[in-house]
């Protein structure tokens, strides 16, 4: 197809012609050397001469291929498509050592979806573009090959390192909030976007572009129970102080190095270090998570789970306390190592409290219902807990001495009906249909902690008008969804 696209240009003479006198060529200087060759030597240097005769042509061909149409042509015309992609290369370097940046991985993110300001409902399911990530070469390189026409920024990220995407989290200062940033927010992140690297790839041309990352400050330390034994996989993460709707809190710090954001887990002796950290004031945070579940394993290997309700957690701060008020915070500069921030989680002062829950007016166990437990001087959260069709009592781990409020909000007598399972390879645990015969109101009662506590119970009154509306209000929709008629 080439080769008759070729014999039809007017403009250009036959590509056969020209491997034609490319071959007489040879063929002359072989002749005319044929005084100082044997007839094999001949031969091999026939063969060599073919072979460079065939590189020209391949070269003449690839060199027609690319040459430009004429003006006024599109040099897509004859296709009907038309090039709208570029290539972006570049290195990533170690602000601290020079070196270059190994296996670090570098993303190409479209401007629009980093913007400050956004029309309404931007971000909310609409096109932003395509982020493209690849990882460093050992000597720094990356490349996009194919990317599409557009403003890109170019972010990279490697453990210890800061990374971008954490410290627009962190000015944007919004954890939880779904309002629109403030004055200050919008600042700081303009900062932080002025600060990335940003390429335009509007042509074909290949863009070039280097990133220098900057080494963050560290912290590291050993978590240990107070009986000296090391707390082995327990997950550790630093907060840092920000602002938040012109009012300061403790704000989680999403790992760069770890996709769930989760923090580090202690090694087998209870050691953990947190790099790349930003400039800041912080606390370390110890958390502890416990959930007492059920397995169910086939004899052929397979499995199922299930949860008896209780799930409990406690989170621990720098200076050893479960209150985050009361956590000891330090200040970390830009690439500063903070070594020996420990935490001893106090398991000698923590208990296990149980109870069930009771009518006010008869005194029945009520056998369906979740509590709630509270600081009792400043309702903060501590831990909840339910029952389950097994148990109708509740279970709080992990509670540390002091002084609580214990709440209920709702409780119900509950007739709980086996569903029957289809069968299947995996086992899975008894299923079952709740149907309330009876709603009570919501209680709470203060609660003094010193040690292990059983049968602590909570009287349940009869609902409020309000909370009888409310009930009867649920079991409506409950039958609603099951029947599946409209709301």
């Amino acid at each position: 197809l080439l080769t008759d696209r070729l014999r039809s240009d007017r403009n250009r003479k036959p590509i056969c012609t020209s491997a034609k006198r490319v071959k007489a060529r040879f063929s002359l200087a072989t002749e005319k050397l044929g005084n100082r060759y044997s007839a094999e030597g001949q031969n091999r240097l026939m063969r060599v001469h073919y072979q460079v005769a065939m590189i020209l042509l391949l070269c003449s061909l690839t060199s027609i291929g690319q040459q430009q149409p004429a003006p006024g042509k599109d040099m897509n015309a004859s296709s009907g498509s038309s090039l709208v992609s570029g290539v972006v290369n570049g290195r990533v370097y170690l602000g601290d050592t020079k070196a270059p940046a190994r296996n670090a991985e570098v993303y190409l993110q479209p401007v629009e979806s980093l913007l400050v300001d956004g029309p309404p409902g931007h971000g909310k399911g609409q096109d932003q573009g395509i982020t493209i990530s690849v990882e460093t070469s050992f000597d720094g390189r990356y490349s996009f090959p194919h990317v599409p026409f557009g403003s890109y920024y170019v972010v990279a990220v490697d453990p210890g390192y800061i990374s971008p995407y954490v410290s627009l989290s962190l000015a944007e200062g919004r954890s939880s909030s779904e309002a629109p940033p403030g004055t200050q927010q919008k600042a700081a992140r303009e900062r932080v976007l002025r600060s990335l690297p940003r390429v335009d790839v509007q042509s074909s041309l290949p863009v070039d572009i280097d990133v220098v990352l900057e080494r963050g400050a560290a912290i590291s330390g050993t978590i240990a129970y107070d009986d000296g034994t090391p707390a082995s996989g327990v997950q550790v993460s630093a907060m840092v102080r920000s602002s938040e709707a012109e009012k300061e809190s403790w704000v989680p710090v999403e790992m760069a190095s770890n996709q769930l954001g989760l923090g580090v887990a202690c090694d087998d002796r209870g050691n953990y270090r947190i790099s790349g950290l930003s400039a800041g004031r912080y606390i370390v945070m110890a958390s502890l998570n416990a959930m007492r579940s059920i397995r169910y394993i086939s004899s052929t290997g397979s499995s199922g789970m299930g949860s008896n309700g209780s799930a409990s957690s406690l989170n621990i701060y720098s200076g050893s306390t479960p209150r985050m008020k009361d956590a000891s915070s330090f200040s970390l500069a830009l690439g500063e190592e903070r070594s020996a921030e420990d935490i001893r989680i106090p398991l000698s002062k923590l208990h296990t409290i149980s109870g069930n829950f009771v009518s006010a007016q008869d005194g029945h166990v009520v056998n369906s219902g979740g509590a709630v437990l509270l600081n009792a001087d400043d309702n903060s959260f501590v831990a909840t807990a339910s029952t389950t069709e097994d148990n109708p009592g509740v279970v709080f781990y992990f509670v540390y001495e002091g002084d609580y409020i214990l709440s209920s909000s709702m409780s119900a007598d509950v007739d709980y009906v086996p569903i029957s399972q289809p069968h299947s390879d995996v086992p899975m645990p008894p299923q079952y249909e709740g149907k309330p015969r009876h709603f009570y109101g919501s209680a709470s009662k203060p609660l003094h902690v010193e040690g292990d506590m059983e049968g602590v119970t909570i009287e349940v009154p009869e609902p409020t008008a309000k909370e009888a509306q409310m009930f009867k209000s649920m079991q409506e929709q409950e039958q609603q969804n099951r029947s599946g008629a409209p709301k």
